[in-house]
């Protein structure tokens, strides 16, 4: 691609074993590396975004997500980026295709809500929207 540098970017991390070693650093990768690491769990974090709806008793955050890799893990490595959704209080890494049917399924349930929210109006005698 054009625009890409030659050469990758190059991060010291520390690992556990108390030795620093140099990976490669991907140009999304956030993650500041600063603090040390079994090198199987060494990963890169990008930018995370995530919705927002405010509340009676605050700020709601949810469906977080942020692209990761995880080169080197030993069981399931990610060899390539994935992204990351936070769900039920867990990460999910997923491919493209997983995304694209996670989000079809949500599209799916956001309907589902809407309908319920017309049903809660009827039940308490308002007008729904």
């Amino acid at each position: 691609m054009s625009g890409e540098p030659d050469e990758p970017r190059m991060v010291e991390v520390t690992i556990i074993e108390r030795r620093d070693v140099t990976i490669p650093e991907p140009d999304w990768c956030v993650d500041p590396h600063n603090r040390s690491h079994d090198f199987a769990d060494l990963s890169h974090h990008g930018p995370e975004v995530t919705a927002q709806f405010e509340t009676p008793r605050g700020m709601v955050r949810y469906l977080s997500a942020w692209f990761t890799q995880a080169p080197y893990l030993v069981t399931n490595p990610e060899l390539v980026p994935m992204l990351a959704v936070e769900l039920d209080g867990d990460c999910v890494s997923m491919t493209p295709e997983a995304v694209r049917a996670f989000t079809r399924i949500t599209r799916a349930h956001l309907d589902v809500l809407d309908a319920l929210a017309d049903d809660l109006a009827r039940l308490r005698g308002e007008d729904s929207q």
